[in-house]
């Protein structure tokens, strides 16, 4: 999917773009900026039906420091539960 949405990336000129923190911002704000940054160099049908943002919170052990972040995804893996069949 991804080689196919590169296929069909509409943006030819693809700006490099830091990764915005949210820094305390309201999520909705901070996620709508992160997604707009995404679109700068990601316009395909493959974007418009299948990527997403997920919110990624991390915390350092040392400063207690807290970062924030919208990231882009295309798929997700889920684990599929084990399921036992008893013979009776």
């Amino acid at each position: 999917m991804d080689g196919l949405h590169e296929d069909l990336n509409r943006v030819k000129d693809k700006p490099l773009l830091p990764v915005l923190e949210s820094n305390g911002t309201n999520d909705v704000r901070a996620s709508k900026e992160s997604w707009i940054n995404h679109l700068k160099r990601n316009q395909s049908i493959i974007v418009d039906l299948m990527h997403g943002l997920y919110k990624s919170t991390l915390q350092c052990p040392d400063c207690l420091k807290i970062s924030v972040t919208f990231e882009p995804y295309m798929n997700i893996t889920l684990p599929i539960p084990e399921i036992r069949v008893i013979n009776k």
